[in-house]
């Protein structure tokens, strides 16, 4: 439906233009199906997208041939994080042996053009996502919190707003930087990896942690969870906040519009099956850069959470802030952006 960035990308909701497409059997005659591939790992597409010629394979664009998706774990994951010499050296003995290892996709290469983004007003981690995370994390004056995969801080800097203490850690170098050149009070920021966060935070309790639209880029997804576990208090909360894995599925999810009923619906393909889809983080500026989503279905997640000495105590399902004001299909947009959620957050507490 709308772009969003699951760390990252400018959201849009614009009507869409009746392009057409493949028709599917009796119940989808007059289906037009908008499945244009979503511009990176936390993304989808516009309403508005052209889709691709019906003859054209999912991992075909543009006319070249892309990436393919692959199954989950079938081959090893490998970090691409290259250090500028001229950058300023980082505390090694903090960030600990495994800093931007390989259990993370790297952010590195796109750290300046994220951090931009995320200060534009009006994305849905701002209206969405961040307000939502902040809730279920319950932050108080007087706590200390773990932002895994922190990026450049701005989730910290709200938990700190409102009377915690933050300490962030992500595998990108520069959206270390980034977040420590904005001094923010209460807080502290290392390079290092979620799988290893305790070897290298291993003296520290934390009163709870949060993984804000990061997860679905990590790999080893069941290591993250043990590593967290080992550095909460009892009854902590652990808040995880994903692109939508039910509705959200790079590559298997599309917008279609139904002419006969007026009607926007969403089309899976696949869910139960995980999957390591090789994205573009934003073609447009930098086609060759890419990430991987991990999709993993909902049942995954809890079961990981439970093995790593979670216990589930909430759940909640959020839908987008956007509206269209004009077009043909503003009327079904905005009825079924209020009915297929794009993101869910699930709460573990610590046992």
């Amino acid at each position: 439906m709308e772009h969003t960035s699951s760390r990252r990308g400018p959201a849009f909701a614009r009507r869409g233009k009746g392009t057409g497409g493949s028709q599917h059997g009796s119940r989808t005659q007059g289906v037009q199906r908008i499945d244009r591939a979503p511009r990176d790992a936390r993304s989808e597409p516009r309403f508005d997208q052209t889709p691709r010629s019906s003859n054209q394979p999912a991992y075909m664009q543009d006319g070249r041939r892309g990436v393919r998706t692959v199954p989950f774990g079938s081959r090893p994951h490998r970090a691409s994080d290259r250090r500028d010499v001229n950058r300023p050296a980082f505390d090694q003995r903090k960030a600990g042996p495994r800093a931007a290892a390989a259990s993370s996709t790297s952010w590195e290469n796109v750290a300046e053009w994220y951090g931009t983004h995320l200060s534009a007003p009006g994305t849905y981690q701002s209206e969405v996502v961040w307000p939502g995370a902040l809730k279920l994390l319950g932050v108080g004056a007087g706590k200390t919190f773990l932002d895994v995969a922190c990026g450049e801080g701005s989730f910290a800097n709200l938990v700190v707003k409102q009377g915690g203490v933050v300490v962030g850690i992500d595998a990108a170098p520069t959206l270390i930087r980034q977040a420590q050149n904005k001094h923010i009070r209460n807080s502290e920021f290392l390079v290092g990896d979620a799988a290893s966060a305790d070897r290298n935070l291993r003296d520290r309790k934390f009163d709870g942690a949060a993984i804000v639209l990061a997860l679905q880029n990590i790999s080893d997804m069941s290591a993250v969870f043990a590593s967290v576990s080992r550095l909460l208090k009892k009854d902590a909360p652990f808040v995880i906040v994903l692109n939508h894995p039910a509705f959200r599925i790079p590559r298997q999810s599309s917008w279609g519009f139904e002419d006969e009923r007026k009607m926007m619906y969403r089309r899976v393909d696949s869910y139960l099956s995980e999957n390591a889809i090789p994205m573009q983080m934003h073609p447009g500026d930098a086609p060759t850069i890419n990430t991987t989503s991990f999709h993993r279905p909902i049942s995954s997640y809890i079961t990981a959470l439970s093995a790593a000495g979670f216990v589930v105590d909430a759940m909640e399902e959020w839908t987008s802030h956007k509206e269209s004001t004009s077009g043909p299909r503003a009327k079904a947009e905005n009825r079924v952006r209020k009915e297929v959620p794009m993101f869910l957050a699930i709460r573990g507490r610590k046992v």
